[in-house]
């Protein structure tokens, strides 16, 4: 790390500070005391802060987000502070998904970027999401972009047990300002009712209601619709439409209970290790034993269920609060590589060994040298190994 230069002079304190991150940057407490100082520098920031001041804010927030990306809160604040110092047009230089560079903000990040930064960092944060999504329907006008950004969500935080405030969202977002077609509302409704979480009931209800206001006909989708219709052919051959519309009504209602059910014993399941998770969020403080064992065990049930994105989901879930713990990344490492997605692999030990653990642990850069070596890449392998025992020699001498 480097401070800035500056042709101002920068207060004792945080100079202080600074010296304290750039010896110790593992000291939380400190980093939390310099941005703090660098917020509040000359009365706090506005868009008549001198470039200076403002480059300074977001040169202590790089780093900081860079030592710590999994503090999403912070990367909300960033954010606010990108629009308080750089105006709102700063958001809304957006074209197909890239930033638009204008010359007034050229060495400037804004909020639209920071918040992409931080839903890469913690893809996983249903409360980043959220903030993102309502930055993102203040700032523009096309829902085409607004709906791409929330299934973005939904491939990120969609399965989470908690996710309810995320779906919350999407709905309201579909029915007051996407669509006052019920059927795209159901559709939505269709994926959700699925997902064993927490408020499971609310969204049955809600898909019920809906599914009871129409014709089965239109409540079913047209591959469930087609098979039932099927079914329904090959054991009565040609009947009136009214018996036709019965029978499929009889399967329509059928298949709503039998989805209660099954939703309702996945979320029971799920419960018993979810009411044990105290912290869910990251923190350098360590995390108890009885935690530990209880997403130790939370996996292993996971597993036993075969669901490849939840179980993934759930991995990405823990390595958050846990993101300091080695054996969990390492077995994280081997349930993808047993997957057969050694990309994959390679990247979560890529993100142990270089960014979550401490340098003088090994084990994450041997799985790393060793993932390397399996899928071909024998020089980037060799030099990881290479690494590893000038380390070693290192710490020795």
């Amino acid at each position: 790390m480097s401070t800035v230069d500056s042709a101002t002079s920068v207060p004792s304190e945080w100079d202080r500070l600074w010296n304290i991150v750039c010896d110790t940057p593992d000291d939380f407490s400190s980093w939390e005391q310099l941005i703090r100082v660098t917020e509040e520098q000359g009365g706090g920031l506005t868009t008549a802060s001198s470039p200076e001041s403002i480059t300074r804010l977001e040169s202590v927030y790089d780093h900081f987000l860079q030592k710590f990306p999994l503090c999403f809160g912070y990367w909300k604040k960033y954010a606010d502070w990108q629009l308080a110092v750089h105006g709102e047009q700063g958001a809304e230089k957006v074209i197909s998904g890239k930033l638009q560079t204008c010359k007034k903000l050229c060495a400037h990040s804004t909020a639209q970027q920071t918040f992409e930064r931080g839903v890469v960092a913690i893809h996983n944060s249903i409360d980043l999401w959220n903030q993102y999504i309502d930055f993102k329907m203040r700032h523009s006008a096309s829902n085409q972009e607004i709906e791409s950004l929330l299934e973005r969500a939904a491939a990120c935080v969609g399965l989470d047990f908690l996710a309810h405030p995320f779906w919350d969202k999407y709905i309201d977002c579909l029915e007051n300002r996407m669509s006052a077609d019920p059927k795209r509302v159901l559709a939505l409704l269709d994926r959700i009712v699925l997902i064993p979480m927490h408020q499971y009931a609310r969204y049955y209800e809600k898909w019920r209601g809906i599914r009871n206001s129409m014709s089965p006909s239109d409540a079913l989708d047209p591959a469930t619709l087609e098979a039932f219709s099927k079914e329904i052919r090959q054991l009565k051959g040609d009947i009136p439409a009214a018996e036709f519309e019965a029978l499929l009504k009889e399967k329509l209602d059928a298949q709503t209970s039998s989805v209660y059910k099954t939703t309702q014993e996945g979320t029971t399941a799920r419960w018993v290790y979810e009411a044990e998770i105290k912290r869910s969020y990251f923190h350098v403080k360590p995390l108890d034993k009885p935690q530990l064992e209880n997403w130790s065990k939370y996996l292993d049930f996971e597993e036993s269920q075969n669901n490849h994105d939840r179980i993934r989901a759930l991995y990405e879930r823990c390595l958050v609060p846990c993101a300091q713990y080695e054996d969990l990344w390492l077995r994280y490492g081997r349930w993808l590589a047993d997957q057969n997605q050694l990309e994959d692999a390679r990247h979560a030990y890529e993100r142990a060994a270089f960014t979550f653990l401490p340098a003088n642990r090994p084990s994450a850069k041997i799985a790393l040298a060793l993932i390397l070596e399996e899928s071909g890449a024998i020089d980037q392998a060799r030099g990881t190994f290479t690494t590893l025992l000038e380390a070693g020699k290192a710490h020795l001498r």
